[in-house]
């Protein structure tokens, strides 16, 4: 489902919501297996993608998230890590992407393999400034606590983001809200958000919208990720809108997660129209077999929004990016104005 027709591959463009660790390569698992010795179910890319892609609409999001392990074992080392993030920001940028933010989970990231995760970070930060200068463009990083893994693992993400704080621009609670609500990691949450980290978290993907409600009452984000289950309730809309959080909306990911029973049901248009600040994202690029051109293929060919419509989502992106303000009004200035 990959596209790079010009129509959307020229567009400049704005990026806030794809996992590192759905962003792999075929062909670099296959290169890391090989040489750090790990087994793989076949050594040839276009079966191994039968492993690691997802390509049609799988029963509930638990499923997608199984299709992650091959992923995880290839994060073997630092210079894994690096070489993981710097191909995933070439690809990014020949989709003329100028605005970035990418996030990980570190305890489940580097676990695998028992990386150190300052070690980890630094291979991330090196590719991040060689991206920067190559590419021109802007990169944000954004830790994920993984509920799965409980509120320890919270508690553990949480205070190493807060020391590196001057390289990663906020946190994000993932993995499923059905089985870990928000309740049990409201404190790790409000104490990112003391020590001035920013805050996403997933709710309302495979969740009513009462799930974003108690979200946004328990923790105030800036952010959600994916939230589009409120199209069901206008009262949560309304809070959305009042409380000026955005939207980090993922259309295919949530076809093929059975979070939308069919793509042409999906609500962006209908949440952009009633006027909640919606963005265009991939999630998993490589697990999903998208990127963000097929992404906003879908939201203009299938969907019906204007082109017009997703450059105000580019916008929306943009201003609610977690860099620093300079660096995003210049690249809203140079790219996004017009």
């Amino acid at each position: 489902m990959k596209s790079f027709d010009p129509q959307y591959n020229d567009l400049p463009k704005a990026e806030l919501h794809v996992h590192l660790e759905g962003a792999i390569r075929t062909a670099t698992i296959i290169d890391i297996a090989r040489e750090y010795g790990l087994e793989l179910p076949t050594y040839e890319a276009a079966e191994l993608d039968k492993y690691v892609k997802v390509y049609d609409q799988m029963r509930d999001l638990r499923s997608v998230l199984n299709a992650f392990a091959i992923a995880q074992n290839s994060i073997a080392s630092p210079a894994a890590v690096e070489r993981i993030a710097w191909e995933f920001f070439e690809d990014s940028a020949r989709q003329n992407v100028k605005l970035l933010e990418t996030r990980f989970s570190p305890d489940w990231a580097f676990s695998g393999h028992n990386l150190d995760w300052d070690e980890a970070l630094e291979g991330i930060l090196r590719a991040k400034e060689r991206a920067e200068k190559q590419f021109g463009m802007a990169i944000g990083l954004i830790t994920i606590s993984s509920r799965s893994m409980g509120a320890a693992s919270c508690e553990k993400t949480v205070d190493w983001t807060i020391r590196w704080k001057e390289h990663i621009r906020g946190i994000d609670l993932a993995d499923g809200e059905a089985q870990h609500p928000i309740g049990g990691f409201v404190r790790p949450v409000l104490r990112a958000k003391e020590a001035g980290l920013k805050v996403t978290v997933h709710s309302g993907e495979d969740t009513p919208a009462s799930a974003v409600v108690d979200t946004i009452r328990a923790v105030s984000p800036d952010r959600i990720g994916h939230g589009i289950h409120i199209i069901e309730d206008m009262e949560a809309v309304e809070l959305v809108i009042e409380r000026g959080i955005t939207l980090e909306v993922n259309p295919w990911s949530n076809y093929l997660t059975n979070s939308v029973s069919r793509i042409e049901e999906h609500p962006l248009k209908r949440l952009f129209d009633l006027g909640v600040r919606v963005t265009i994202n991939s999630d998993d690029p490589e697990v999903l077999e998208t990127n963000l051109n097929n992404e906003y293929r879908i939201a203009h060919e299938i969907l019906g929004m204007s082109m017009a419509d997703i450059a105000a989502c580019n916008r929306y992106a943009v201003e609610a990016s977690f860099l620093p303000e300079a660096e995003k009004q210049a690249v809203m200035d140079e790219y996004f104005s017009r």
